[in-house]
């Protein structure tokens, strides 16, 4: 039993690391508001919608602007994508606030302006808007398009994160984690962190392995942290390889000893 323990030790420490995504980035486009959110796509009839959009309609102006970004009915077109976009942004349509300002981040149809769509995602977040929230908190915590502040970037996340976004889930565990714009809380960081890692997050996989292993927000147990450090590896993440195996090997000593005092 204890050649086959550190048997498994081994492969855990030595184990071929393939590399993985860990870079996250802005939230995606939505859909039409000529169609429920959970629907999937159907086809926009321009020549209706460009009536429409001429008397000024807004949610027409958005259908417009999507059909344009996907080329759907037309050929695709960022600037005029962007344009009807604006025009639905500009009458305070949520949608197109976020889509406009995702376009200007991302330098579609024009050249890439972060401060311009901090403006737009500034004003849909501030309507509850979760993915314009969790870019926000992105350009603020790397100083992009705006002044950079750890203390709005732990805002905007955690208002992301409580509307369910992943992503911000994990990035507000981190702040609470290594106490960054926020005082240092690994409970909180716990609360997020089990939220994050069911998700399939590699890193907030390891990062709660880590705080179950040390005990820091959450009583220390060395099965759950066993438990989420093997799935952040068996995603290929080194770092938690590299502490799957030490884990094991002292897992196996405090094993052995129970089992001494026990005889």
């Amino acid at each position: 039993m204890c050649a086959k323990l550190l048997r498994m030790v081994i492969v855990a420490m030595l184990a071929t690391v393939f590399a993985a995504g860990s870079s996250i980035g802005f939230a995606r486009p939505l859909k039409t508001t000529a169609q429920s959110r959970e629907s999937g796509d159907q086809d926009i009839n321009i020549k209706s919608t460009r009536r429409k959009a001429q008397k000024g309609n807004s949610s027409t102006h958005y259908n417009l602007g999507v059909a344009y970004h996907r080329g759907q009915g037309v050929r695709q077109d960022f600037r005029e994508a962007a344009k009807w976009f604006r025009l639905a942004a500009e009458n305070g349509l949520v949608d197109a606030q976020y889509n406009l300002g995702l376009m200007l981040a991302l330098g579609q149809g024009g050249r890439q302006d972060a401060a311009e769509a901090a403006k737009w995602w500034k004003l849909a977040a501030n309507k509850g808007e979760a993915r314009a929230q969790y870019n926000l908190a992105l350009l603020y915590k790397n100083g992009r398009g705006v002044e950079q502040s750890p203390v709005l970037a732990a805002k905007w996340f955690r208002l992301a994160a409580g509307q369910g976004i992943p992503q911000a889930q994990y990035e507000i565990a981190v702040i609470y984690f290594d106490g960054i714009g926020v005082d240092q809380d690994f409970k909180e960081a716990a609360k997020w962190l089990g939220l994050a890692a069911p998700k399939g997050s590699a890193d907030a996989q390891y990062r709660l392995g880590i705080l179950y292993r040390d005990g820091r927000g959450v009583d220390q147990n060395f099965g759950e942290a066993e438990k989420w450090l093997r799935l952040a590896a068996a995603q290929g993440l080194e770092k938690a390889q590299t502490e799957l195996g030490p884990l094991l090997l002292r897992k196996a000593i405090l094993d052995q000893a129970h089992s001494a005092a026990v005889q």
